[in-house]
């Protein structure tokens, strides 16, 4: 009679090493060689008969159907890690709702329960899935959770900026006039479970790409794809809007864009966190980590919007706003549609041990970049025609044909990106413009949103009072659009080349690219147009907030110009044309701009050079690339090795 103890164990050795569950292909040798010894393994011949055994082929071999989610309840060394610091952070965040922010004020009501839950109630079901064998949804409710902790992290930083021009009714509401407030130790160890969070996730990422690996590339056949991410946009929006209304002078609440800066940066950052986390989760191969995602980013962002919904409720003086309740009302919804979006469509293993890891799919990551594309032409079409200022006059930006021409062209690549790689090396770089015009447009809101409150200024002498239009809400929002198409767009281009490899020629360009780059500091760094009485913004004097969108747009350009010279000919000649549009959109300033008396200075004419020198470098990148492609599908004769 033969035992077949041994070649369970081997089997059970070979499985380990498929869930990465810590055991390598050694230890299964060195267990079925110890089996062996005790005559546990299937031989060959009877026991006794004096020749080694050997397990058979079909022992040694793994079942070819395996659930990734329960096959080893023992979570990897990176998800225990991932954990551990979500759990200390979510105590961290904890006990800094309990201890005071600021020994100026104090809380608007007794918040600190609510807080608690949305901070280990998260953390508890991520422990609970990682040692339950549902490893996918741990690493990916860590990951969603972790997205937002940055922008939180800049959002509690405004305490130790100013905490008087704060509007977190469940932290801080004073009840005098303060000009600034010290940070008490709640503020401390708020900081330090953001910065946990986010090690968390950063942790948890390693064993969600394992997972996405293992899984393969089923992530494509998704339901949903486009509810989900509009779902997702109206939570952001939500988030930039006025946590709460108030009537009480010693708390103004406003929108994020009506507050300061560290607070803008804060919600800009979580609105475009939000849906990149989404989008990316939503494309995971693995059913556990798209799910986690989802969840997770729901998650923290009902950790944001709840506390300042139930102060509008709670707090005299306070008032219930919109923005919590579209925030909290659309992630509920992606929480609905999350189990029908995601159909346990990766749960089994399509590969054996020598099959290779494969990243997701090349086609969904070109819907995702095309997509964001739309969304940021779509949104900053109506941030250039929606007016600035909710005023009676409609105040409109000078700039605003400036966006919309930069919109107009970030949109043309979109449809083309499933047939032609250069579109998406065109659209890697133009997203720029939206940031050089975006950045012109808000700064008529900007400017104005610093003189509200300042008194004898008006016709009465009252007090001035301005509130901002939808046209600045939506530019604000095309601007992160258009980093996430951005790095959408990268991501594609770093998928493609994996697929396609990076040998080749390289293009002659070296000339006409430093040349360019000359001329596009020169560009960008003197002012497009001159007019009576208006002081242009620059880089090197009179910064303001377009200077930003002139130090994006130049740091591409050159980004550009200085990977052409080691990129292939065709993504070369992709990337430059991009640069060429991107710089056009700049030198448009001259004829676009809604300035009366304006004429042509420096930067414009050095513009027009930059144009051309680049242009022709697209150029000679685009016939080395003819002269060197292969004819026929054969490689020419003068490049066989």
């Amino acid at each position: 009679m033969r035992s077949t103890g041994g070649a369970e164990a081997v089997s059970d050795g070979v499985r380990r090493i498929a869930n990465g569950s810590g055991r390598d292909k050694a230890e299964v040798e060195r267990s079925g060689q110890s089996a062996a010894g005790s005559g546990g393994v299937t031989g060959t011949k009877p026991a006794g008969a004096g020749t080694s055994s050997t397990t058979t082929e079909a022992d040694r071999a793994p079942s070819p159907h395996f659930d990734l989610e329960y096959t080893d309840r023992t979570p990897s060394p990176q998800l225990k890690t991932a954990v551990t610091l979500l759990g200390i952070g979510a105590l961290a965040l904890t006990a800094g709702a309990i201890l005071p922010v600021s020994p100026d004020a104090s809380p608007g009501y007794l918040a600190w329960p609510l807080l608690a839950l949305l901070a280990l109630v998260p953390a508890g079901i991520v422990a609970a899935a990682a040692y339950s064998g549902r490893h996918g949804l741990a690493a990916g409710l860590t990951i969603g959770l972790a997205a937002l902790a940055p922008g939180r992290l800049l959002l509690d930083l405004q305490f130790f900026a100013n905490g008087s021009k704060t509007v977190r009714p469940e932290l801080y509401l004073p009840d005098r006039l303060l000009d600034r407030s010290a940070v008490g130790a709640g503020f401390w160890l708020l900081v330090a479970g953001h910065v946990l969070t986010i090690a968390a996730g950063i942790a948890a990422a390693q064993v969600a790409r394992q997972l996405n690996e293992v899984a393969g590339d089923d992530g494509g056949r998704r339901r949903w794809r486009l509810v989900v991410p509009l779902l997702t946009i109206a939570a952001g929006v939500g988030l930039l809007m006025a946590p709460v209304i108030s009537d009480n002078p010693f708390f103004p609440a406003h929108s994020a864009f009506e507050g300061p800066g560290l607070a803008l940066t804060g919600y800009v950052v979580m609105a475009g966190a939000l849906l990149l986390a989404v989008v990316l989760g939503f494309g995971a191969a693995s059913d556990g980590v798209a799910r986690g995602t989802l969840g997770g980013a729901a998650a923290a962002t009902f950790a944001v919007a709840l506390p300042p919904l139930v102060g509008g409720l709670a707090v005299g003086g306070l008032h219930l706003a919109w923005g919590p309740v579209v925030a909290v009302v659309a992630m509920v919804l992606v929480l609905v549609l999350a189990p029908l979006a995601t159909p346990q469509i990766a749960q089994v293993e399509r590969t054996d041990l020598a099959g290779e890891a494969r990243v997701p799919s090349l086609t969904l990551w070109r819907t995702a970049t095309a997509l964001l594309a739309l969304l940021t032409a779509v949104v900053g079409v109506v941030g250039a025609l929606a007016p600035q200022l909710d005023t009676a006059t409609a105040t409109q930006s000078p700039a605003r044909w400036l966006l919309l021409t930069a919109a107009i062209l970030v949109a043309l690549p979109a449809p083309f990106l499933f047939a032609y790689k250069s579109a998406r090396g065109i659209l890697a770089v133009v997203w720029a413009g939206v940031v050089l015009a975006g950045t012109a447009v808000l700064s008529t809101a900007i400017t104005a949103s610093q003189a509200t409150g300042l008194t004898g200024l008006d016709s009465l002498g009252g007090t001035l009072s301005y509130h901002l239009g939808a046209g600045a809400v939506f530019t604000a929002i095309a601007l992160g659009l258009a980093g996430l198409t951005a790095l959408a767009a990268v991501v594609t281009g770093v998928v493609e080349r994996d697929d396609e490899g990076t040998e080749g020629p390289r293009p002659r360009v070296l000339l006409p690219v430093v040349a360019a780059a000359i001329l596009s500091v020169l560009a960008f760094g003197s002012p497009v147009f001159t007019a009576p009485g208006y002081s242009s913004p620059g880089l090197w004097s009179d910064f303001d907030t377009p200077s930003w969108g002139l130090l994006t747009a130049l740091l591409v350009v050159l980004g550009v110009l200085a990977l052409s010279v080691r990129s292939r000919p065709g993504a070369a000649a992709a990337a430059l044309t991009g640069a060429v549009l991107v710089l056009a959109v700049h030198v448009a300033q001259l004829p676009l701009a809604g300035i009366a008396g304006r004429s042509p200075a420096l930067g414009f004419w050095f513009g027009l050079a930059a144009i051309v020198v680049t242009a022709t470098a697209a150029a000679t990148a685009a016939a080395g690339g003819e002269k060197t492609a292969p004819v026929g599908g054969l490689t020419p004769p003068d490049r066989v090795r």
